[in-house]
């Protein structure tokens, strides 16, 4: 007795999808399709963003000027070295005051200064841009086999066309082709992402260490004989 009611709510449940999936196929498709497009756009406005970010910047000629480019980071793009020059200027400068404030507490070394800088500028650049385009990435091969999926059950569940018919041949084959682009979406945001984080990197240590190079000349100028 509760096999058979099992199996008639499995019947049933079966029949009402295929029959929904059957009767808006199109409908289904052209949505997964923009899903598909949507997101993509978003990411590719997310690599742009990013790529702005990765310019090659002089830090050396910013000195203390880096600093209000960090406070302008939420408002748009900034190179990204010169944000690792700020964050290093804002850390050195934090723990300066700590100093002064209290002489017991002693002055990291460079090395660590410069290495909380470069863990922040890489967290900022990946929240704010990897992340996003990390994040459409592993959407689009979900969305690339609900699109085949749709295509599978309306040729093969709903009766309408065997496998022997071209209708049934080119049905597949376009429900095999949403997946298709999204697998090339994938691919391509991959490729960004590893190349972005890479580049980030070589910007971040570009910052931190011309910004270092430049006060530490400074402070040789400045302890120089007149």
């Amino acid at each position: 007795m509760d096999t058979n009611i099992f199996n008639a709510l499995s019947e049933g449940l079966i029949g009402s999808l295929t029959h929904f999936i059957h009767s808006h196929s199109g409908l289904l498709q052209i949505a997964v399709y923009l899903l598909i497009g949507t997101f993509f756009c978003y990411a590719l406005i997310k690599a742009w963003q990013g790529f702005r970010t990765l310019a090659r910047f002089d830090v050396r000629a910013l000195g203390n000027r880096a600093v209000p480019y960090l406070e302008k980071c939420g408002e748009g793009p900034a190179p990204l070295a010169v944000v690792a020059a700020a964050f290093y200027y804002q850390a050195r400068k934090h723990y300066l005051l700590e100093h002064d404030a209290d002489s017991q507490k002693a002055i990291p070394p460079e090395t660590f200064i410069q290495d909380a800088a470069f863990q922040y500028s890489e967290k900022f650049f990946e929240e704010r841009y990897l992340n996003p385009i990390a994040m459409v990435a592993n959407l689009m091969p979900p969305l690339g086999f609900i699109g085949t999926i749709i295509g599978m059950v309306v040729h093969f569940l709903s009766g309408s066309a065997t496998l022997n018919t071209h209708l049934a041949v080119a049905g597949i084959a376009t429900a095999l082709y949403t997946t298709f682009i999204a697998m090339i979406c994938y691919t391509i945001l991959e490729f960004f992402l590893k190349v972005f984080s890479g580049m980030a990197r070589k910007r971040i240590d570009e910052g931190v260490t011309g910004v270092t190079d430049r006060m530490i000349l400074a402070a040789k100028r400045k302890a120089a004989p007149a």
